[in-house]
């Protein structure tokens, strides 16, 4: 008489396993190429909501530029802009601005909220975004 004999039920869920975590390695290996992008987004979007802050409760006149390479926050000190130091990681290279480097800011940030509404649009080969900032200084983002 032969016995017939199938998988245990610890077979089955150590393969299920296995299964998961290769399924979940797949999926963090195909979107890697983004996470940068998307990271250095949002710290720019937090700085750029911390300096409009700064703005509205010292006082001061804060802006937002591109450099050619990478964005630059500054503040006016003596009618001259002046480079601000924020820690804003590494910058993608690929993640670009849609406007031209200037030594004068694109958004400037005021006591009363941003001197005007502005439209920053970011790129990079897989996609874009546009941020919005309104009169109020409120930033609002969406997928272009």
């Amino acid at each position: 008489m032969r016995a017939e004999r199938g998988f245990t039920l610890l077979e089955m869920l150590v393969v299920l396993l296995i299964a998961g975590l290769m399924s979940t390695l797949s999926i963090a290996w195909l979107d890697s190429g983004k996470a940068p992008v998307h990271q250095a987004l949002e710290r720019l979007a937090s700085a750029s909501r911390q300096q409009a802050e700064l703005a509205l409760h010292g006082g001061e006149i804060r802006g937002l530029r591109w450099n050619g390479s990478r964005p630059e926050f500054v503040r006016l000190i003596d009618e001259r802009w002046q480079t601000e130091p924020v820690a804003l990681g590494d910058w993608p290279p690929v993640l670009q601005a849609d406007w031209p480097a200037s030594r004068e800011p694109r958004l400037v940030f005021t006591p009363s909220g941003v001197a005007r509404s502005a439209a920053l649009n970011w790129h990079w080969p897989e996609g874009a975004q546009r941020w919005q900032w309104n009169g109020a200084g409120q930033l609002h983002r969406a997928p272009r």
